[in-house]
């Protein structure tokens, strides 16, 4: 198939056999929002990659986790449990899931005993956050932590917060339901589960007509009844709680969230601007993907992609390295060395207020980063000096083309990005003698640092 090409021509036959398999919901290769070969077979070497049954791959990483987010179906009512340190769009993201009806629950996603607290409290749907943080504290959560709390979560869910458990809470609190029979509980919870599928207040008509009878209630007051009843089971009921986690900045080469989700029921989404390292460092094109630990929550995100035309385009895909599953671990580990050898630099010299790097004993979680990935979490990391604006500026002076200055990460070079009194330092894949001399730009940078 030309990647230039939209749609794929067909003949008559073979139209018919898509056409057939659209009717089944099958696969079909009509459009390329639908799948084309080459994003198939590249999303399969990403798996292999990743240790994923799949992947998904989109248009660009906030396109990774709006579609994600999508293919959760959440509904009004529903709580969201979202980290507080996120990228700026992800937050955008969150003030249009409140504009819908979801309620948004803010936490810092290294503080585990408040997640815990919230879980507990809130009650959940959804949980999103980034496992580390691109803010200066770089937090970093305790995914294995998260897996074990979401799995008591649900069993609670299953249990005690289950329409006919609730159902059953409701009934022994009200004189008028004492002598209810089974069947018409069995009944309630079967019509409460369809109104939930299909919103119709017209399935509890034999409902209202019962109560209406056996409690004396006028048709009116029977109708106020049961919408109480129902009002409190889907208030209070809850199916699961599942993750949705973002890993840009590690990559699953420094670490794969999966992995701590290993023997686990609970079901989790990773999402990634793949834009950073996804593409040898060459910066072309904006990517996003997805993958999970469930199957079927890929082939979810994968549906909902076609629906919102998120998918990554065929003139993009041709731009990733058609090496870069075997490229990818070398240069990310490089990436890392680099900024933990930067780092440690940095934190020895009087001259800076502050270093922020998970892998540095002084980072609130270093104890948990030293067990997931004690060569190096991250590509990146913050410092905080005097005047960020004048350090900037001696370093590139120092180290001219050398040494970029702008957003984004995953380059070949170190980038730097003054951020108010903040600065974040994006190590680069330099190797050898190149990265001695970019050590040795920061070392006289500090220097002449008053």
């Amino acid at each position: 198939m030309n990647r230039e090409k939209i749609t794929t021509e067909h003949s008559a036959e073979s139209w018919n056999e898509e056409v057939e398999k659209y009717k089944k919901g099958e696969k079909i290769d009509i459009y390329a929002r639908n799948r084309y070969p080459e994003l198939e077979k590249k999303e399969k070497e990403f798996a292999k990659m990743i240790k994923v049954p799949d992947t998904a791959l989109f248009n660009a990483g906030m396109a990774a986790i709006y579609t994600a987010i999508e293919a959760e179906n959440l509904k009004p009512g529903d709580v969201v449990l979202c980290g507080k340190d996120v990228y700026s769009q992800t937050k955008e993201m969150y003030n249009s899931l409140e504009k819908r009806g979801i309620k948004i629950e803010l936490i810092n996603s290294g503080d585990m005993d408040e997640i815990e607290e919230n879980i507990k409290s809130k009650k959940p749907r959804l949980i999103i956050l980034e496992d580390i943080a691109n803010a200066h504290d770089m937090q970093v959560c305790d995914i294995k932590k998260l897996a074990g709390l979401t799995e008591q979560a649900n069993g609670i869910y299953q249990s005690e917060l289950s329409p006919d458990n609730l159902l059953e809470q409701y009934f022994s609190k009200r004189e008028q339901y004492k002598d209810a029979s089974p069947e018409f509980k069995e009944n309630a919870t079967t019509k409460i589960q369809e109104f939930k599928q299909g919103n119709n207040p017209f399935v509890f008509r034999d409902i209202i007509k019962e109560v209406e009878d056996t409690a004396d209630l006028s048709t009116k007051d029977a109708i106020r009844e049961v919408s109480r009843m129902v009002k409190f089971v889907l208030r209070n009921s809850r199916e699961k709680l599942s993750l949705i986690i973002d890993n840009t900045l590690a990559s699953p080469i420094l670490y794969n969230p999966i992995k701590d989700l290993e023997g686990s029921d609970v079901e989790a989404v990773v999402v990634e601007s793949g834009t950073k390292h996804y593409q040898e460092g060459q910066d072309k094109i904006t990517l996003g993907i997805a993958y999970s630990n469930r199957q079927g929550k890929i082939d979810a995100i994968k549906k909902k992609r076609t629906e919102l035309g998120t998918y990554l385009q065929p003139v993009a895909e041709k731009e990733i390295p058609q090496d870069i599953t075997e490229t990818m671990p070398d240069i990310l580990k490089q990436h890392a060395d680099n900024a933990l050898r930067l780092a440690e630099m940095l934190s020895k010299s009087k001259n800076i207020i502050a270093v922020s790097h998970p892998n540095l004993p002084a980072h609130k979680q270093n104890e948990l980063v030293k067990e997931i990935a004690p060569e190096g979490l991250v590509s990146l990391f913050y410092i905080k000096v005097p005047d960020a604006e004048e350090f900037v500026k001696k370093v590139k002076e120092l180290g001219g083309d050398k040494i970029g200055v702008g957003g984004s990460f995953g380059h070949k070079k170190t980038w730097l990005y003054n951020i108010g009194d903040q600065i974040r330092i994006a190590a680069g894949s330099e190797k050898g003698v190149e990265f001695e001399e970019t050590l040795d730009i920061f070392r006289k940078a500090m220097e002449k640092t008053d």
